[in-house]
Parts: structure tokens; C-alpha cells; sequence
């Protein structure tokens, strides 16, 4: 009886252990996010954002980055907090230089125990864009990201 009780314990503690891992683990970005970021490097249609985080809904949210070219907008969102999933918005507004609202297309996600990714993505772009605002409002809330497209390009 005492050593099914031992197998148990070490049973649980392996299980216990294992689902711990599998919610640390994806705190660590050690790749890119994904095969079209790093072509987008590649080709210089990236742009890295400095922007300070903005609040929004009690949420830390931060702009990473945009990639804009051959008729694409994909904007690079991150949000970070403790056992906070979902910190992203579900949608965001992109206005360009010329007043232009663009048309919002699809965006994904992933959460995990302290950080939430997201992409949104724009199609059928026009060229020529030099800055887009990057925002969102909604029931008193809103935060706002100018981003500029001129330069700024990384590799």
C-alpha cells in the first residue's frame, strides 16, 4: 500500500511539474514569431517601433513593431501581466497620413501565463504611406500609436 501511495505522489508530481513547464515555457521568445516576419526583415518591409506602453483597460499594451509592403499592413502588438490572458484588443484601427481609415482584415493571438502576442493584419493597402496612427477607443478607453514608415527599416 505504501509504495502505491509513493508511485502516486510521484506521479503527480511529475504531472504537476510537466503542465508548470508547459506555462513558463512560452515566456522565453527565442524565435521570431513567424516564417513572414522574417521575410519582411529580409526584404526591409519591417519597421521596429520605439513606443512607450500604453494603458489600456488596466493593460499594459505595447506596439512591437509593423510590417508594410507589396499591399500588406501587419501591426505587432504585446501586452504583459501576471495570470492576465486576453490582454490584447480584438480589434484596432489603423488611419493613414492622408486621413484614410484602412480596412481591418484578420489579427491572431497567443496568451500565456504573463504575455499575450498578437498580429493584425491589413490587405489591400495602398504604396506610398509615410506614418499610420495606430488606435483604438471604446467605452471611455482608448490608447494611440503614431508610427512612421519613412525610414527605420531593419534588416
Amino acid at each position: 500500500m505504501r509504495k502505491a501511495l509513493v508511485a502516486v505522489e510521484w506521479l503527480l508530481l511529475i504531472v504537476v511539474g510537466g503542465l508548470a513547464l508547459l506555462l513558463v515555457l512560452p515566456i522565453f521568445d527565442l524565435f521570431d514569431r513567424d516564417e513572414e516576419l522574417s521575410a519582411a526583415k529580409k526584404k526591409g518591409h519591417y519597421y521596429e517601433v520605439k513606443a512607450d506602453k500604453q494603458t489600456y483597460f488596466n493593460k499594459k499594451i505595447s506596439l512591437d513593431g509593423v510590417v508594410y509592403g507589396d499591399g500588406k499592413l501587419i501591426i505587432y502588438m504585446t501586452s504583459k501581466g501576471l495570470f492576465r490572458y486576453h490582454n490584447l484588443p480584438n480589434n484596432i484601427q489603423v488611419k493613414t497620413d492622408t486621413n484614410e481609415v484602412l480596412d481591418y482584415q484578420s489579427s491572431g493571438s497567443s496568451n500565456n501565463i504573463y504575455k499575450s502576442s498578437g498580429a493584425f493584419n491589413f490587405n489591400d493597402v495602398p504604396a506610398g504611406i509615410k506614418s499610420i496612427t495606430v488606435f483604438k477607443e471604446a467605452y471611455g478607453e482608448s490608447f494611440s500609436f503614431q508610427v512612421s514608415l519613412e525610414g527605420g527599416k531593419t534588416n
